[in-house]
């Protein structure tokens, strides 16, 4: 008997051993493990002498400092970001609509703000646009590239979108003013607080189109992030939402 224990106790020591190798090696992402992404896009985020700020900026940092996770936010295109974070396990991406596109490729921590989506026109476009199919008969329409306002007009089949990969907000803007598309869609916060930075609040106007679709931002991890990572991030978002920090946030961009 003690013969047979002896001659399968290498083989077992031998499984136990790898499976313990194996534990080592694969990554555990925990709270204050994740890589930040972000684009500039204000008033979300946006650098000030050479600074990042902004309301969704300050909402994430507050979530870090709590957390323990002092890695600091990266700033990209935001199609670059986007596919980062789609693709690499440890990777979240913010501020970013949730969508029912979106809502399966990523996990999601929120909301960080409410959102709604418009459309804009150069005020010089003498066209009338007072519904969305209304605007299927231009010649382009601004979006950025993995934009949920592209997401949206494709599924609504639109052909005439004029893309941008690289870039967003501003360019699109500068893209209709300049007569290179007649239309943007952007977020009524966020396009109105860029028109205004460009001082293009009498040359752009919102069109007569409704309000496209309601969402909200929010911070979106890569599908493989344990759920228990994502629990701790909006377990704390709420804190900061009840304990009164989110609000003081909020009103600091107000002024």
């Amino acid at each position: 008997m003690n013969i047979q224990i002896l001659s399968i106790l290498p083989s077992f020591l031998y499984k136990i051993m790898t499976i313990y190798a194996l534990c080592l090696w694969i990554p555990i992402v925990n709270a204050s493990q994740i890589q930040l992404l972000t684009e500039e896009l204000a008033p979300w985020q946006m650098k000030y002498d050479q600074e990042l700020v902004g309301i969704s900026v300050e909402i994430v940092q507050e979530i870090q400092k709590r957390i323990g996770n002092d890695k600091k936010i990266k700033v990209f295109p935001w199609n670059r970001a986007y596919n980062m974070t789609l693709k690499k396990e440890g990777f979240a991406l913010f501020s970013t609509a949730r969508s029912v596109d979106r809502e399966g490729d990523f996990k999601w921590v929120g909301p960080l703000v409410p959102l709604k989506f418009v459309m804009y026109k150069n005020k010089n476009d003498t066209k009338i646009y007072k519904k969305l199919s209304d605007a299927k008969s231009v010649a382009a329409i601004a979006v950025t590239k993995n934009d949920v306002s592209e997401q949206f007009l494709r599924q609504q089949g639109f052909k005439n979108l004029q893309v941008d990969i690289g870039h967003s907000g501003q360019e699109n803007i500068q893209r209709v003013f300049n007569g290179e598309a007649q239309l943007f869609s952007s977020g009524y916060i966020s396009g109105h607080y860029q028109i205004k930075t460009l001082h293009l609040s009498d040359k752009i106007v919102m069109t007569q189109i409704p309000t496209l679709f309601e969402s909200s931002l929010n911070i979106a991890f890569n599908i493989n992030t344990p759920n228990k990572t994502i629990n701790t991030w909006q377990k704390i978002l709420e804190e900061i939402k009840s304990d009164g920090t989110y609000d003081r946030i909020i009103e600091k961009y107000r002024k």
